[in-house]
C-alpha cells in the first residue's frame, strides 16, 4: 500500500496490490534462511544481555501478585494508583503467576520471544507495503543488529511485545485493505482492530500510533472506498477501548497513569543546553559514527524518495518519533523508547539507503544489497563495540560488548541480576517487618520480593511526590507541594528511608528530595542516618525501629524466595537462612 503518488519499484499487475514483484531478486529459500540467521542473531544478542533483569519489571509483578492473591490491581492494598504504564503486560505476568510458572523466566522468554518474531515480521510488512527484497532483508537486518532491541526483549517488561503488536496490527490492517482492494464486496474479519485495541492496552503512547490509521484510510492514494467495513472495523476497536478507558477512569480515578506525571512533569524542552540529554540525540549520535552515518544515509535517502514512502513506515515512524519527543528522555539504558517504532524507522531507512545505493550504482545488479548490508554491518559493529548509553551506570546494559558472540554461553549461564536493587530488598528482609512501610525509589524488586508497603520517592505510585518533584524552586507552589509531600511520607511513618546517593537519571530527584528530607525537623527527631549501610544508597533508619527475630527474619526469605522459583542470583547464594 503505497501514499500519494508513490508507485512500487517494480509494479505488477499480477501482484497483489502493495507486494511488488523481484525480477532475479533472492530464491524463497535464501530468503528464509537470511531471516533464520538475523533472528538467530537477535537471539544471541539477547542473551548475551540475559543476566540483565529491569527493576520495573517487578513493579508489573507485584501489581499482577496483588491481583492474584488479593483480586486487586494496586501497588499498596487498599491504594489505588495506576504505577504500570503497561496493563496488558501486568495481566500477562499474572497469567504467569497463575499457571505456576517461573516467573521471572516467563517474562524474560516471552520477551525474548517477542524480540525474535519482530525480524520475519519486519520483512514482511516491508515487502507488503511494496518494498524489495533488499529494502525488506535490510529492515530485518536492522532490527534484528539493535543492541535495544536486544536488551529489552530480555529485560523483563513490555517493550518488545509493544513493537510486536504494533508490526502485527500494521501488517494485518495492509492486509485487509489489499483484500478489499481486489473485491470490495469481499468479507474479511478486522482482526487488525483487536490488535490495535491490544496495542492501546499495552502502553498509553499507542493513541499516537493512530495517525497511521488516518493517513492511510483518508490520504493514501492507494485506498478502498470508506464503506460499512470501516464502520465495523470503528466499533470493534472502540468498544473495548472505550470499556479499558472507562476501568482506569472508574478504578484508578484518572485517564493517565502516575507514571506520567512523575516521568514527564518536568517538562524537559530541546533549549537551554538540553539538546544533548534528548533520547534521540543520545541514539543518533551516542552509539558511534558508523551507526550515525547509517541512519542519517537512510533518513537522506527517504527524503529525497520521499512519495514513495509508504504510510506504514513514516506514518508509524512519526508517530513513535512524536511520542519520542514528548518525553524527550528516559532513565533507562539503551534507548528503551526507540524500539517499539524500531521495524518501521528499520523500513524506512531501509528504503532511504536503497534510494541512495540506486542513485550511485545506476542499475548495477549487486551494488544496492552490498552497500545496505556494507553500512548495516559497520553500524552494528559500532553499536556493539563503542556505542552505548553514558548517561546510566549499569554496566552489563551499557558497556561496550566487543567480541560477545564468543561469550553467549558464558553469559546466558549466569545468574539474573537485578542490580543495586536487590540489596536494597535483601536489606529491608533482614532489617524490617513486613508490615513496616519503606520510603525509597527503585521500587520494583524491593516491592515484589520483600512485599512491604511502599512510598514511592519518585512518585511512580506515590501522587504527592510526583507533584512536588517537577515543581520549580521558584514557583509559588513550591513550599505548600514540598511540605504535603513530606506530610504524606511521614503519615506512613516508614522504616527505612532511602535514596540513591550516586545516581544518573534520578540525580535531579535525589537532589531535591534529599534537600527537602534534611530541611525537615520530623526527620532528625525521628530518624537516623547511617553512612555506607547500603552502595549507593544515603540510608535513614526510623529510631524506634526494632529488627525483627532471626527466626522472623529466616521465614521471611524462605517465603520471599520461594515467590520466584526461578530465583537465583550471586546474592541468593549467600545470603538465607543466618548461619545457612
Amino acid at each position: 500500500m503505497l501514499g500519494p503518488g508513490m508507485q512500487s519499484e517494480n509494479p505488477s499487475p499480477h501482484a497483489p496490490a502493495g507486494t511488488p514483484t523481484d525480477a532475479g531478486g533472492p530464491s524463497a529459500a535464501l530468503v528464509v534462511g537470511l531471516l533464520a540467521l538475523l533472528s538467530a542473531f537477535l537471539v544471541g544478542s539477547a542473551l548475551s544481555f540475559w543476566p540483565y533483569t529491569v527493576d520495573d519489571a517487578f513493579i508489573s509483578l507485584r501489581y499482577a501478585q496483588n491481583l492474584v492473591e488479593h483480586g486487586e490491581l494496586a501497588w499498596n492494598l487498599g491504594e489505588r494508583v495506576e504505577g504500570i504504564s503497561n496493563p496488558l503486560w501486568t495481566v500477562w505476568s499474572a497469567v504467569g503467576l497463575v499457571a505456576g510458572a517461573p516467573i521471572v523466566l516467563w517474562l524474560k522468554g516471552s520477551g525474548l520471544l517477542a524480540g525474535a518474531a519482530m525480524v520475519p515480521l519486519t520483512y514482511l510488512l516491508a515487502r507488503r507495503v511494496g518494498g524489495s527484497a533488499s529494502v525488506g532483508l535490510g529492515a530485518a537486518a536492522i532490527v534484528a543488529t539493535n543492541a535495544s532491541l536486544a536488551l529489552w526483549a530480555i529485560a523483563g517488561l513490555e517493550t518488545a511485545s509493544f513493537g510486536l503488536l504494533l508490526v502485527l496490527f500494521v501488517l494485518r490492517f495492509e492486509k485487509e485493505l489489499s483484500v478489499r482492494l481486489r473485491d470490495p464486496s469481499a468479507a474479511i474479519l478486522p482482526l487488525s482492530a483487536v490488535l490495535f485495541f491490544l496495542c492501546w492496552a499495552s502502553r498509553p503512547e499507542a493513541p499516537a500510533y493512530g495517525l497511521y490509521i488516518v493517513v492511510r484510510r483518508f490520504l493514501a492514494k492507494d485506498r478502498p472506498a470508506l464503506g460499512r467495513a470501516d464502520l465495523m472495523w470503528f466499533l470493534v476497536a472502540a468498544v473495548p477501548i472505550a470499556a479499558y478507558e472507562v476501568f482506569g477512569l472508574a478504578y484508578f480515578g484518572g485517564l493517565l497513569p502516575a507514571t506520567h506525571t512523575a516521568k514527564l512533569g518536568g517538562g524537559s524542552s530541546f533549549f537551554g543546553g538540553n539538546f544533548e540529554k534528548f533520547l534521540g540525540t543520545r541514539f543518533l549520535f551516542g552509539q558511534g559514527p558508523l551507526f550515525a552515518g547509517l541512519w542519517v544515509t537512510g533518513i537522506i535517502g527517504a527524503f529525497i524518495g520521499l512519495r514513495r514512502l509508504p504510510p506504514a513506515a513514516w506514518a508509524m515512524s512519526v508517530a513513535g518519533l512524536v511520542f519520542i519527543a514528548y518525553a524527550f528522555t528516559d532513565w533507562m539504558p539503551r534507548y528503551r523508547f526507540f524500539v517499539p517504532p524500531l521495524p518501521f524507522l528499520a523500513i524506512s531507512c531501509a528504503i532511504g539507503v536503497e534510494r541512495i545505493a540506486r542513485l550511485i550504482s545506476r542499475g548495477q545488479r549487486y551494488a544496492v544489497p552490498a552497500a545496505m548490508a556494507g553500512l548495516i554491518a559497520l553500524g552494528a559493529y559500532d553499536q556493539g563495540t563503542r556505542g552505548y548509553d553514558k548517561q546510566h551506570n549499569i554496566k552489563l546494559a551499557v558497556e561496550p560488548r566487543g567480541a560477545w558472540p564468543g561469550r553467549v554461553v558464558e553469559t546466558a549461564g549466569l545468574p539474573w541480576e537485578p542490580g543495586r536493587q536487590e540489596l536494597d530488598a535483601w536489606m529491608i528482609l533482614q532489617e524490617a517487618p513486613r508490615d513496616e512501610a519503606i520510603a525509597c525509589p527503585d521500587i520494583g524488586f524491593i516491592g515484589a520480593l520483600a512485599r512491604n508497603p511502599i512510598w514511592d520517592i519518585r512518585g511512580l505510585v506515590t501522587p504527592q511526590a510526583a507533584a512536588f518533584l517537577p515543581i520549580p524552586d521558584s514557583s509559588p507552589e513550591f513550599g505548600a507541594k514540598r511540605t504535603a509531600m513530606l506530610d504524606d511520607m511521614f503519615a506512613q511513618n516508614p522504616a527505612f528511608i532511602l535514596v540513591p546517593s550516586r545516581p544518573q537519571g534520578m540525580a535531579p530527584v535525589a537532589k531535591r528530595f534529599v534537600a527537602a528530607l534534611r530541611g525537615d525537623p520530623r526527620t532528625a527527631a525521628r530518624y537516623q542516618e547511617i553512612p555506607n549501610m547500603l552502595p549507593m544508597r544515603s540510608v535513614w533508619r526510623r529510631l524506634d525501629l526494632r529488627k525483627p527475630a532471626p527466626e522472623q527474619t529466616a521465614d521471611r526469605i524462605d517465603e520471599a524466595v520461594a515467590q520466584f522459583p526461578s530465583y537465583g542470583t550471586e546474592l541468593s547464594k549467600t545470603r538465607g537462612r543466618p548461619g545457612g
